[in-house]
Parts: C-alpha cells; structure tokens; sequence
C-alpha cells in the first residue's frame, strides 16, 4: 500500500513538472515560430517590390525621358508622362481599394503605398565621356503633396540626402573599358513594411513599420548624349 501511494505521488510531481516546463517553453517556441512567420512576410513583401521595380524600369527602358508634361492619370494613354506613367507601373490595379486618386491601374496588386511616408524615385542619367553629364531626378511624393519621402525612415528621420543612385554612385560604376556615352533609368522603392504581428519583444529591436527599399538599374538608349550637328 505505501509502495502505491509512493508511485502516485512520484507520478503527480512527474506530470507537475512537465506542464511547468511547458508553460515555461511554450512562449518562447510561440514567439519564435510567429517571429519566423513574420520574416516570410517580410521577404515576401520585399520580392513583390523588387518585381515592381524591374517592371518599370523595363517600362521606361524604351520610352523617352524628354515626354515630361503635366499629364498625372495613369490611366489615360494618349499623353507619355516618362517619370509618372513609370511609376504607374507600381500603382494598384484599376478598381481596387488601393487606388490614390488617378494613381491606379498598374501592376501592383499586393503592396498598398501609403503617400505620407513611402516613395518611388525615377532617376535617368546621361553618361557622356565616361561620366554622369546630366541627370533627373522624379519623387512620386512631390505629387502626392510630400516632400522627397525617400529621404525619411519609416518614422520620419532624415537618413540619406539622396536616392541610392545618385550621380557618384553611377560614376562609381561606370567601368574604364564601358562605352563612353550611355544612358540609364534607375527605380528605386521605399516602402514602409507593417509588421503582421507587431510581437512586442520584436518590435523593441526592430522598427515597426521597417521600411524595404528596392531598386533596379536598367539602360535607356533615349537618354545617351546627342551629338551636335556639324553645319
């Protein structure tokens, strides 16, 4: 008799101690399996801007950067506006609650933009000689009423002064043996990221909203330098 209430007690302690131990693991295996879920998340938004970034810049690759007027509708065809008609490319489709204003009917069904704090910048360059000879610079956010957003984190410090591609940096890449006249169009992306859980233990290391930043560089044979004509 003593021997089984000895069993049954050394039992009872057994299954204590193991839903103790759970209670102790299981928050942390909780937050680490929604941390890995929030990183999928992440990559996942970040590949969908990459995508979009590579779309416009082959929009742009064969379009002429001079067709500059005022024309700010996405959806109408009939006048080239060179920087908004690419960052069209980057709007919702039409039709979809992500519209903002005339800014639709793109490619862009899984990204929502929000104009306060992200941004698409369109730079084109003229390499003449071996080096950048002229440059412009487009910042969707000027459009929207802001100010160069690209500038800006997430939280709204200013953390650069100019896009990732700016007239050093293409100098910087231009090779001793690359063609002396060229043109380029770059895109470039800055999206704030929500985080989907907001895990509080992540959030205190790691921004939220984080912002992805995206960028293709493409050739753009209509920006290459025109020689002047001989009379």
């Amino acid at each position: 008799m003593f021997q089984s209430l000895k069993r049954f007690h050394l039992s009872n302690r057994s299954r204590g101690q193991s839903f103790l131990e759970l209670a102790l693991v299981l928050p942390v295996l909780l937050i680490l399996l929604l941390g890995v879920t929030e990183v999928a998340f992440y990559i996942g938004s970040y590949m969908d801007v990459v995508d979009l970034t590579r779309e416009a810049a082959r929009f742009a690759s064969v379009r002429d950067p001079s067709a500059v007027n005022s024309d700010y509708n996405c959806s109408a065809g009939d006048d080239l506006n060179f920087f908004y008609d690419t960052a069209c490319v980057i709007s919702p489709p039409a039709g979809t609650p992500g519209c903002i204003g005339t800014f639709c009917n793109g490619f862009n069904p899984y990204i929502t933009l929000n104009p306060a704090t992200d941004d698409v910048v369109i730079s084109v360059f003229t390499i003449a000689g071996g080096a950048v000879s002229d440059s412009t610079v487009f910042s969707l956010s000027h459009i929207f009423g802001y100010t160069d957003n690209y500038k800006k984190n997430c939280q709204g410090d200013t953390v650069r002064s100019a896009p990732y591609y700016s007239n050093a940096h293409i100098n910087s890449l231009l090779l001793s043996d690359a063609p002396a006249n060229k043109g380029y169009v770059a895109v470039e992306v800055y999206y704030c990221y929500d985080q989907v859980f907001g895990i509080p233990l992540i959030t205190d290391f790691i921004p939220n909203p984080l912002q992805i930043h995206a960028y293709t560089l493409m050739p753009l044979p209509a920006a290459q330098p025109t020689p002047t004509p001989i009379p």
